[in-house]
């Protein structure tokens, strides 16, 4: 229904204005090609971006990971010295 509903009115704005109409729905035709494409660029650049941002966040919890098993041994080491003078 809406493409006749577009066509009746796209008729009634030419019997009104005439060819200028025709002139806006080309413009209007070529800027809504443009958006597409940028768009469908946009929405590229984006994903590539969380796959860098998302191996960055992996390789951050990973070093944070292995600093906590390195200050683990750490403590274990002091501990295990306050052990063996407590014997």
């Amino acid at each position: 229904m809406m493409p006749v509903q577009v066509a009746i009115a796209m008729f009634l704005l030419y019997d009104s204005l005439g060819a200028a109409v025709i002139t806006s729905v080309v413009g209007i035709m070529c800027v809504l090609v443009f958006v597409v494409l940028g768009t469908r660029r946009n929405k590229r650049f984006q994903s590539n971006v969380m796959k860098c941002r998302d191996s960055r966040m992996k390789a951050t919890n990973d070093m944070l990971n292995y600093m906590h098993v390195i200050k683990f041994q750490a403590w274990e080491e002091h501990f295990n010295k306050r052990i063996q003078a407590f014997r």
